[in-house]
């Protein structure tokens, strides 16, 4: 137990808001030292209870959406871990004791890319390649193999210090041999070769707003907050902007066909003269609703949509719900089910194109992937992170699209209605940055990309590797044995 709780606090704090990336390297031993000697019962409780520990502590913000939702998650993503570190064991057993390392750097990845899927669509968060999202050397692998891979690499360099531990007294040699494999291990993305964006230059404009005190006799929120953003646009006149970003939420209706809501819109895009792309949660019939980025020419019609492919279940729809309403009260909140898209939509202006994906898709590496085969050279993360308050998911989040940025070479510009709004460079660096609840614009000048990467064009190659060779591993195992016992 005291192995989990050990890695499980560790782990943590390579995360935002800890950020001490580098303990990632190191915060597994413990777990990887009960996975080195072999005994599923201890692996199992070991693995719940760094399940608990570590999930538990990543995602306390998770209790705003209601206790029942967060214990449920941290049950559910614990037992992922558990489950797939006992068929990595049992994967092991049929390996050389060399491979042990990797044995446990698969399976962890295993469960971290399945419990990323499902159910219901997963959830990402926590993934161990997320706590290099600084660090622009080891994000270079990022560009061939996604996230995963650092995530397997992180992994599998615990394993191996965990191994050289064991040996330092009774074979320093191998010891020392096993240190300088993990330094390599850990030093060998930095030399691989990245692509960088030479497309056309354009400065683009992040409006972010703190919500506006509000005044009753001011008309409705809504109207105040976007009197706020539409102030706030109206600073750029007369620079030469190619884009205006006014993220998820901007609007809680088509402002396009809403009387009331096109007037500062059609004011701020006469005052820049810049194309936009504003967040809007659009009336559907049920009643229900789209979640949608517009993107809307300079003379304020409407060039194209996108709509929210991938819906957060339990906050923006609620599977289940004629079953589950009736118990669970706290569904409540979410009155009205969303409307899922289809497909990306890829927005096109003179200097290139790109993709707007909403809020919680940016966790996704294969839907951000999704726009870029469809030609996006530049991503744009339009988010509303104003109900998570002032905790560490918009930080965390930031780091996503860090790595988002990584694997496919392309600036990623971050939009947040309450922060945090952030430009991130093709290597993974954030080069500007808002706070939380404070009222900002940013405008950098960012490049199209021009190529793809391998990742770009391969996606989840690696997984899917690794998932065939641990299926014939196991098939070939009791085989090998047979064929082993024969020849004896």
């Amino acid at each position: 137990m005291a192995a989990g709780a050990l890695s499980g606090v560790a782990t943590v704090l390579a995360f935002p808001p800890h950020d001490v990336g580098m303990l990632a390297f190191f915060s597994l031993i413990p777990l990887a030292l009960v996975f080195r000697a072999g005994k599923a019962q201890q692996v199992a409780v070991a693995a719940g209870v760094f399940g608990l520990v570590f999930f538990g502590l990543l995602f306390p913000w998770i209790h705003l959406f209601g206790t029942a939702a967060y214990v449920l998650l941290v049950a559910l993503e614990t037992a992922f871990v558990v489950a797939f570190l006992l068929v990595g064991l049992a994967v092991r057993r049929r390996l050389p004791p060399a491979l042990t390392p990797l044995a446990f750097g698969t399976a962890f990845l295993a469960g971290e890319f399945l419990r990323s899927h499902a159910p219901l669509g997963g959830f990402p968060w926590g993934g161990l390649g997320y706590t290099q999202h600084d660090h622009a050397a080891i994000l270079r692998l990022a560009a061939y193999t996604g996230v995963w891979g650092i995530s397997l690499l992180i992994a599998t360099v615990n394993a191996i210090l965990a191994e050289a531990l064991v040996l330092l007294l009774s074979a320093p040699g191998r010891a020392v041999g096993l240190l300088g494999l993990a330094a390599a291990l850990v030093l060998a993305p930095g030399l691989l070769p990245v692509p960088e964006p030479k497309g056309a230059p354009m400065t683009l404009a992040l409006v972010q707003r703190s919500p506006p005190v509000q005044d009753p006799g001011q008309g409705s929120a809504q109207e105040q907050s976007l009197r706020s953003e539409a102030a706030l646009t109206r600073t750029l006149a007369g620079r030469k902007i190619g884009l205006v970003v006014w993220p998820e939420s901007s609007f809680d209706n088509d402002p396009l066909t809403t009387a009331s809501l096109a007037g500062p819109l059609l004011q701020s895009i006469r005052a820049t003269g810049a194309s936009f792309v504003v967040g809007a949660s659009v009336d559907a019939p049920g009643p229900r609703f789209r979640n949608e980025s517009l993107f809307i020419r300079p003379d304020g019609t409407l060039a194209a949509r996108y709509v929210k492919m991938h819906l957060v279940p339990f906050g923006e729809y609620v599977p289940g719900r004629r079953f589950l309403a009736s118990w669970i009260h706290e569904l409540d909140k979410v009155p009205a089910d969303g409307v899922a898209g289809t497909s990306p939509t890829v927005f096109s202006l003179s200097q290139g194109k790109f993709g707007t994906v909403i809020c919680y898709e940016t966790a996704y590496p294969e839907l951000v992937g999704s726009f870029v085969a469809r030609g996006a050279r530049m991503i744009v993360v339009s988010t509303n992170n104003a109900s998570y308050r002032r905790t560490a998911a918009s930080a965390q989040m930031v780091a996503i699209s860090q790595l988002r940025a990584a694997e496919q070479r392309m600036w990623v510009a971050q939009s947040a209605l309450t922060g945090i709004s952030a430009v991130i460079a093709p290597t993974g660096q954030v080069v500007e940055r808002t706070k939380l609840f404070e009222t900002q614009v940013l405008t950098p000048t960012i490049r199209f990309a021009t190529t793809r990467t391998a990742y770009g064009r391969y996606g989840d190659w690696l997984p899917a590797i690794l998932f065939v060779v641990a299926l014939a591993t196991m098939a070939g195992g009791p085989l090998r044995k047979e064929r082993t016992e024969r020849a004896a």
